[in-house]
């Protein structure tokens, strides 16, 4: 055998381990005996299907219709003048841990006021959760996709398994806004949840991620990455400056609230007809327009940049025209000691009722509970079911 027929027989030989192998490959790919990614299995090519079985909520945007039917109104603008007689008694209050895996019967719960909402995620939530805060820079291009591969695999194929990962997607996602009121460029209800189910002849694999689906799901006011940068470095600036005159002339941390509080009643008008920034901080710092939501986002935000423990709080409550409505406001720590701070509430509608005294501008600065659950109810609600449980609050007014 001649040299040229030497290397011809070479080369086929090759040729066939190359097949042989690759045929070895699809063979364990398409029968499901390996798991391969599935941007390197080449039986996805063919068994393929993409769905979206889920799509971004939103806490208080949703309504919450107490139990005594009063219509939820979103209006916590009240007249100061009238007394508060209608109270809660009728509201009823289911507070259960969503963590059901860890729930024990008694009251206490971890609190770490960065991530309030996250510690009580279960497992799922958590894995969801960590994924987009670990990627927070790529959500501000509207069109990143956090790729989970199988990683919920085990849990799809259970029988209520897409139930229970459609509610750690929804938990998660609010959770993460929650805890973090900076991401106010990201409109959630944009954000899906897709599923890649994968069809092999003896199994079936799910593969999945989170995204827009091919779209963009940057809030409708900030249409790429820039406006999404200019805005936050318009709110960053906001922030500065009010922390650096909170701080002015002073190192009292309750002063130092005060100031914040103050300045949010000051600047900011209630208002809900200005679009979804009215639910964020950017409708409230730099609009100087918002709803409740927006109010107790902007606090939070600001007094986490002051190492302030403040925590966002989903209820409902019951004005001083007697209705019953979802509402949202905060909690603070101080000295160990959780109160109740209601922005909102604090900044009413006056016209025509005089001054605005300083009864009227902190009876819901620092209150305690017995002062503080006369009106209103902690709730908690984000998905059917599931309830966040919020720290006990001081009795006392601080």
């Amino acid at each position: 055998m001649n040299k040229k027929d030497k290397f011809i027989t070479f080369i086929l030989n090759i040729l066939m381990i190359l097949i042989a192998s690759v045929t070895i490959y699809f063979c364990l790919d398409v029968f499901g005996i390996i798991q391969v990614p599935q941007k390197y299995s080449i039986a996805s090519l063919f068994y393929s299907q993409i769905n979206v079985i889920a799509t971004g909520g939103e806490i208080i945007t949703n309504e919450i219709i107490p139990k005594n039917n009063v219509p939820n109104q979103k209006n916590n603008n009240t007249n100061v003048d009238e007394d508060t007689s209608s109270s809660l008694d009728n509201f009823v209050n289911p507070l259960i841990s969503v963590q059901e895996y860890n729930s024990n019967n008694n009251n206490s719960i971890k609190v770490n006021e960065k991530s309030f909402y996250y510690d009580q995620l279960d497992e799922y939530g958590k894995i969801i959760y960590e994924k987009l805060y670990q990627n927070i820079d790529r959500l501000k291009t509207g069109t990143y996709t956090a790729e989970f591969d199988t990683t919920f695999d085990e849990l799809l194929h259970q029988e209520n398994g897409k139930d229970v990962l459609n509610s750690a997607f929804q938990l998660a996602i609010n959770s993460l806004t929650f805890d973090n009121p900076d991401l106010f460029y990201i409109d959630i209800t944009k954000i899906n949840l897709i599923t890649e189910t994968t069809t092999r002849p003896f199994s079936t694999v799910y593969r999945v991620s989170i995204g827009g689906n091919g779209k963009s799901y940057l809030s409708d006011d900030f249409l790429n990455i820039e406006d999404a940068n200019n805005a936050i470095d318009k709110v960053e600036q906001a922030k500065n400056n009010i922390i650096n005159m909170a701080r002015e002339n002073t190192d009292n941390v309750i002063d130092q609230i005060k100031k914040v509080h103050d300045y949010l009643i000051d600047t900011i008008e209630y208002d809900s007809s200005d679009g979804r920034n009215v639910y964020n901080v950017y409708g409230s710092l730099i609009n100087g327009k918002a709803v409740c939501e927006g109010y107790a986002r902007a606090f939070k935000d600001i007094l986490d940049e002051m190492g302030i423990p403040c925590i966002i709080v989903c209820g409902v409550g019951t004005n001083r025209s007697g209705t019953t409505e979802s509402h949202a406001w905060n909690y603070v720590k101080i000295n160990d000691n959780w109160y109740a701070v209601d922005v909102t509430w604090d900044d009413p509608v006056i016209s025509g009722y005089g001054k605005l005294t300083d009864n009227i501008r902190y009876k819901y600065f620092l209150v305690g509970s017995d002062v503080f659950f006369e009106d209103h109810v902690e709730d908690g609600n984000i998905v059917e079911e599931y309830y966040f449980k919020y720290p006990e609050i001081s009795k006392e007014n601080y």
